[in-house]
């Protein structure tokens, strides 16, 4: 069981990458450059935060009790950021080959990274339910993180550009909604999958969570889950109108919800070991 900080930390981590997933959802030609530029610096700084937070923990695993997926973990997260530098230089260009490589390699590295770092939060043999649940729940959180924190940004962008189109803003809204449906539904799955056919340290994360952290779990439905689905339909019906400032403000409140549900789902992870 690792403790809250190696599990907050992740948080970061994940909104740099589910950011970048939902940027690759936007028409990069339909949208002025200096939207990317500072949506990705934002995600950008998110990222160098998760690093820098996490390099302690990093030397602590490599120095003390080095193993490969501790290795591949710090690997494939420098190398994220490395590539994630690449692209930030490349929004300053005109070299779009450069641009897409090193998007496409950010999101690649930085999705292998996530897997390494889910499988450092259960202990089980490589064929388990655990190493499909893990990986599945962590990278759900990155896509809703992501997709909710671009959503809120977009709509500040069209504060500065009131003439662009609408259909940016709605794509960006549908995959967030998407996203909160299928994490949802997986949300209730892997609590069942791990109660039958999960591992003993499973079972027992889960006895602990309904005998001492109920009220903490329903917290973490209600403001993560809910919340954010109630305001998802009043974005929609005010996309409708259409009212962009509104369903900016709706989009920041969402984003609050989305934030507070996943940082008391990373508090779950830290007294349980599951990724709730």
């Amino acid at each position: 069981m690792q403790g809250f900080s190696s599990s907050f930390l992740i948080f970061f981590y994940q909104i740099a990458l589910g950011g970048l997933f939902a940027l690759a959802g936007t028409p990069f030609h339909e949208i002025e450059r200096a939207f990317y530029k500072s949506t990705a610096g934002v995600l950008y700084v998110i990222a160098l935060l998760g690093l820098w937070g996490k390099s302690i923990f990093y030397w602590q695993s490599l120095s003390q009790h080095f193993s490969w997926s501790v290795g591949l973990e710090v690997f494939f997260h420098v190398a994220f950021i490395f590539f994630f530098s690449c692209y930030m230089v490349s929004l300053w260009g005109e070299r779009r080959t450069f641009r897409a490589r090193s998007f496409a390699s950010s999101v690649l590295t930085g999705l292998a990274g996530l897997v390494f770092s889910a499988h450092g939060f259960y202990d089980g043999p490589f064929v388990a339910i655990e190493t499909v649940v893990y990986p599945a729940t962590f990278f759900l959180s990155s896509l809703l993180l992501g997709s909710v924190t671009v959503g809120m940004l977009i709509g500040h962008w069209y504060l500065i550009d009131t003439g662009q189109s609408l259909d940016p803003f709605i794509r960006i809204y549908k995959f967030f909604v998407a996203v909160l449906l299928i994490q949802c539904l997986i949300f209730t799955l892997s609590l069942l999958a791990l109660h039958f056919f999960g591992s003993p340290n499973s079972h027992a994360g889960i006895e602990r969570l309904w005998q001492y952290h109920s009220t903490l779990l329903l917290t973490r439905v209600i403001v993560g889950q809910a919340a954010p689905l109630i305001l998802a339909w009043l974005i929609w019906r005010t996309l409708l109108i259409p009212h962009t400032m509104a369903a900016t403000g709706l989009f920041y409140i969402a984003l609050l919800g989305v934030f507070v549900g996943e940082i008391l789902g990373r508090q779950i992870l830290a007294l349980t070991s599951l990724p709730l």
